[in-house]
């Protein structure tokens, strides 16, 4: 450390160390300024983009739950929402909604690309890791019912083994009791029973497993 003999050596010498580096400080002040200015534009473009997005969604949503639905005009909110807002939490929640009403309806087709379409939405760096689990375990939930059980573990192999919902094991177990790999499909009905709460879903992975013990 250097030792200065009066406030003016020491004066002297912080304004010559700013000479000497005035274009470094002046090259890191803007570099700061311009990552504070970023930051805040980003956040109001994201704020925005939500603000708009929970427009749309409430439209549709209150357009849907109407006793004559408009169909033209919810179609034109879900579209506007889904195309312009894709990655918000307000178009995947529409999506979620729609392709689970699909399903309920029977039109199990349109309700699979719905869910593929959320998971491919909502996969990656900045997407919605709830949403893309819930997108996943339906879309096993379908691939199972249509007897397509390879596909059906494929979606569901990226949960993480050792903190997988019970409802995870199970679908896991009614694919590879598809494939008649009984053993395997016994051990993901025995995860899936240690990790259930309600006794009622505990009788009826009781009845799976039983069936595949005679």
């Amino acid at each position: 450390m250097a030792d200065y003999n009066s406030d003016e050596e020491r004066f002297t010498a912080i304004a010559d160390f700013f000479k000497r580096n005035r274009n470094s400080i002046l090259f890191t002040l803007a570099a700061i300024v311009l990552i504070a200015v970023s930051s805040i534009s980003v956040n109001a473009y994201k704020t925005n983009q939500n603000n708009q997005a929970a427009d749309l969604y409430d439209a549709w949503f209150v357009g849907m739950g109407k006793e004559t639905v408009d169909l033209d005009k919810t179609m034109l909110d879900y579209n506007a929402l889904q195309n312009d807002f894709p990655r918000t939490g307000y178009a995947g929640l529409a999506r979620l909604i729609k392709a689970s009403q699909l399903a309920r309806e029977g039109e199990i087709t349109n309700s699979l690309n719905e869910f593929r379409a959320l998971l491919k939405v909502t996969s990656g760096l900045f997407g919605n890791d709830v949403l893309n689990s819930l997108a996943r375990i339906n879309i096993a939930r379908i691939e199972v019912s249509n007897e397509n059980f390879l596909p059906a573990l494929e979606v569901l192999e990226p949960f993480n083994s050792g903190s997988e919902h019970a409802m995870v094991y199970e679908i896991k177990g009614d694919a590879l009791s598809g494939l008649n790999k009984t053993q395997l499909a016994l051990d993901q009905y025995n995860l899936a029973l240690n990790n259930m709460k309600d006794e009622s879903q505990k009788s009826l992975l009781k009845i799976k497993i039983s069936q595949l013990t005679q």
